[in-house]
């Protein structure tokens, strides 16, 4: 097996399990600050996918070319929404607890504005994500045309519907959104473990 071949296996995996893991981990989600430690360990969880999702993106883009600026375009917008998951994991997940704990009095105020923070950081994630799934997408060549199609629906819908105001970032919704974003991760994943994905990283285009 080649170094090559290696990189694409491991990203590939890393891809698969992240996005499964994701959804394993929304799947026990709280609904409400008082679930005690659940919400941290549910947020460090999301926190460590985003990291290992971001790994193998990083691969998959550097494996096509990142000569093509579609290719490293997509991986800035990829990195711009992977830091606002972050964010927003951060405040949901440790310090809205840590308010509850040490400012009792104080946690109505601030409980807002962490939580409108949280959605304003949730929303750029989510739109910035769809950003990258889209330029990626155009970048699959013929060969992959119904994955490049399951791409654009993958960031693209969820992005609109976001901005549109039909949904947002609440529980439910946001399942729904990270789900069609796992779902493409997972196309991609099998691209790469299988080796299906051939280099570009020479062509300019």
């Amino acid at each position: 097996m080649t170094e090559t071949e290696s990189g694409d296996r491991i990203a590939g995996g890393a891809l698969i399990g992240a996005a499964a893991l994701s959804m394993l981990t929304m799947a026990h989600h709280p609904d409400s600050i008082a679930a005690g430690a659940l919400i941290g360990i549910v947020h460090g969880v999301m926190i460590l996918v985003v990291g290992i999702m971001t790994f193998g993106f990083a691969h998959f883009a550097g494996r096509q070319g990142l000569g093509r600026p579609a290719l490293l375009a997509g991986l800035v917008a990829y990195a711009i929404g992977a830091l606002a998951n972050i964010g927003a994991g951060t405040l949901n997940g440790f310090v809205a607890p840590a308010i509850a704990t040490h400012q009792p009095a104080l946690s109505h105020d601030l409980f807002d504005l962490v939580w409108a923070m949280n959605q304003a950081l949730a929303r750029l994630g989510v739109v910035a994500v769809g950003v990258a799934y889209a330029l990626w997408s155009l970048t699959l060549g013929r060969r992959h045309k119904v994955t490049a199609l399951l791409g654009l629906v993958a960031g693209g819908v969820p992005a609109l519907l976001l901005i549109g105001g039909v949904i947002d970032m609440h529980l439910h919704p946001a399942i729904f959104v990270y789900a069609a974003q796992a779902l493409w991760a997972v196309l991609i994943g099998w691209l790469l473990l299988g080796g299906r994905l051939e280099s570009r990283q020479d062509d300019g285009n």
